[in-house]
Formats: structure tokens, C-alpha cells, sequence
């Protein structure tokens, strides 16, 4: 019994002094403002008392499409896409906080998603664009759906990439959002800044280990270049990155969820044209999510990509732009 006891208090040290480790490398390498460091290709703007990295390509008279991507990664993202539809659309790529370079609040109250569809219209505004065509992926189509439900008049067209809205674990149950229960320890870690600070500095912020979890996300693992690592790590040395992922990562985990667009309900009220882009081998939200997700939204149309995942525009940019065009005809 007492080996086990020192074994076991030989582990907890170990880990313990591997969070502390990696909680000093965050700190060194998280210590430069995001304007001293955001890529020249874009620009800030005011979202709602939030400044907001926005990059643009294509005309400013064509039709505008605004592309809002999922965790973890910023506008750059999309580089494929961006360049794809700018020859015939005026194309808005943000950084929906906190990620990429835009403002990092660590009051987890900012991210919401009541606050992020707001912050999405108010770059709507500071841009002067009147009504824009809106293209989310995963965590990032929850805020989208939210804006489509509460300002409608500005959203013309919605198309959701492989959505995370929240759907019940069961697939078998009518579909419905479903509540976070968080455990007392997930409770204690996600509510505790400092705690859940350390802790994602040894993951979720860690350069060593986002290969790995990125590759998670992806059925074609080719797509994990060593270019897409860079664009991802890019951002990651401005100053409080991992505690406002940290704060975000506190609503998606243990917060209670009652705007518009957890009301699923809801969703049989989107009257502007809407389209379904999902990987049929996505592991992270399964298909039947979007089957789902079709038959809630009225005269949606769902289109299945074929060996690819949860990530379709980057796993097979040629056809996730032609299944996105289709999208974007529809009247």
C-alpha cells in the first residue's frame, strides 16, 4: 500500500510539475499585442466595443459573404476559400474572439452567444454592409444561427460547415440542445481562472501537442501540413490568449445556454435560404446531426462530402468550394 502511495504521489508531482513547466512557456511566448503583430492582409474594426481582425478580398460592390470558423483557428483559415469566391464576392473573414487576433475578454459573460452574434452584426456595421451571406463552421455556427435568428434582416443566406450546435448525445431522441451537467470537478476546473489557465497551457495553447489535436478533428490527415500548424500557431503568441480560451472554453463546458439558437425550436423560423455542408466520416459532429439539422430548417438543402471530416474546407478545398458555390446560387 505505501508503494502505491508513492507511485501515486510520484504521478500527481510529475504532472503537476509538467503543467507548472508548460504555464511558464505560456507565459514567455504570450507577450505581444495583436497589433504589433496581426498580418497586414487585414484590419480591426469595432464590433460592438470589441475590436474585431476582419480580412477582405474581392470587390466591395459584390454580393458579401462573411466566414466565421470553429475552435481553436482564426480567418487564415479559410485562405483557400477566401481566394476561391473573390473573384465575384466581396469576402469578410473574422476572428471571432478569442481567437486569432482579435480582443480577448477574459469575462466569460463575453462569449455567449447572444455576445458573439452581436459582435458578428456590429463588424456588419462598422463595414456598411447591409446584408451578407454567412458561412460558419462547428462552435462558430452557433453565434451564426444566433444573428440569423435576431437580426434575420441582415443575413440573406446561412450555410453551416459541419455545425456544433449541441445536439443530444442520443441520436435516437428527438433532437434537442442539451444542457451542460457538469461534474464538481469539471465545475471546480472550468470556474477557477487560474486553474483552468495552467491547464490549457498544457494542452489546449501547447505548440508540442496541436498537431495531434488537430488531426483529431480531420478524416484526411494529409491536411495537417506543417503550412496550416504555422497559421494556427500564428496567433498564438499574443498577450492573454490562453485565459480567454480559457473563459470561452468555461461557457462551452459548464454555462447555461438559453439564447435563440439552443431553443431548437427555433430553427423552423429561419426564412432565409440555408444550406448544410457536412463530412460524412466527421467523428466530432456525426452526420445524423445534419439530418437532423436539415429537417428542422425549412427548404434547407444538406450536401455529404464523401472521406472527409469535420473540417471539409481545408480536408478537400476543390470540393467544399464547388458544394459551397451551389449554396451560394441558390436563390
Amino acid at each position: 500500500m505505501r508503494r502505491l502511495a508513492i507511485v501515486l504521489f510520484v504521478f500527481i508531482a510529475a504532472i503537476a510539475a509538467a503543467i507548472i513547466a508548460f504555464n511558464l512557456q505560456r507565459r514567455a511566448r504570450e507577450t505581444r499585442t495583436a497589433a504589433d503583430v496581426a498580418p497586414r492582409t487585414g484590419r480591426f474594426v469595432d464590433g460592438g466595443g470589441v475590436q474585431i481582425f476582419v480580412q477582405e478580398s474581392g470587390p466591395a460592390s459584390a454580393p458579401a459573404v462573411m466566414l466565421v470558423h470553429g475552435t481553436g483557428t482564426w480567418s487564415e483559415i479559410w485562405r483557400e476559400t477566401i481566394d476561391a469566391l473573390s473573384a465575384d464576392h466581396r469576402v469578410i473573414a473574422v476572428d471571432l474572439p478569442p481567437f486569432g487576433y482579435s480582443d480577448k475578454p477574459l469575462d466569460a459573460r463575453a462569449y455567449t452567444r447572444q455576445a458573439q452574434a452581436r459582435r458578428l452584426i456590429g463588424v456588419l456595421d462598422a463595414l456598411h454592409v447591409p446584408s451578407v451571406t454567412l458561412v460558419a463552421h462547428s462552435v462558430g455556427a452557433r453565434p451564426a444561427v444566433e444573428a440569423a435568428l435576431a437580426s434575420p434582416d441582415r443575413i440573406s443566406r446561412l450555410i453551416l460547415i459541419d455545425p456544433a450546435l449541441g445536439f443530444q448525445t442520443n441520436g435516437s431522441d428527438p433532437p434537442h440542445f442539451e444542457q451542460n451537467h457538469p461534474s464538481w470537478a469539471v465545475r471546480t476546473l472550468f470556474t477557477t481562472p487560474p486553474l483552468r489557465t495552467a491547464v490549457i497551457s498544457a494542452y489546449g495553447t501547447n505548440p508540442l501537442f496541436l498537431e495531434q489535436m488537430f488531426g483529431t478533428f480531420v478524416s484526411n490527415k494529409a491536411a495537417v501540413t506543417p503550412q496550416r500548424l504555422a497559421i494556427i500557431r500564428q496567433p498564438m503568441v499574443v498577450r492573454g490568449t490562453t485565459p480567454a480560451y480559457g473563459a470561452w472554453l468555461s461557457v462551452l463546458t459548464v454555462a447555461e445556454d438559453r439564447s435563440l439558437s439552443s431553443d431548437f425550436a427555433n430553427l423552423r423560423k429561419l426564412q432565409m435560404p440555408a444550406g448544410i455542408i457536412w463530412g460524412r466520416t466527421d467523428t466530432v459532429t456525426p452526420l445524423w446531426q445534419g439530418e437532423r439539422l436539415h429537417a428542422l430548417i425549412p427548404g434547407s438543402r444538406l450536401v455529404v462530402l464523401d472521406g472527409v471530416g469535420h473540417i471539409p474546407y481545408i480536408e478537400d478545398p476543390p470540393r467544399f468550394t464547388a458544394a459551397l458555390r451551389e449554396l451560394l446560387q441558390r436563390g
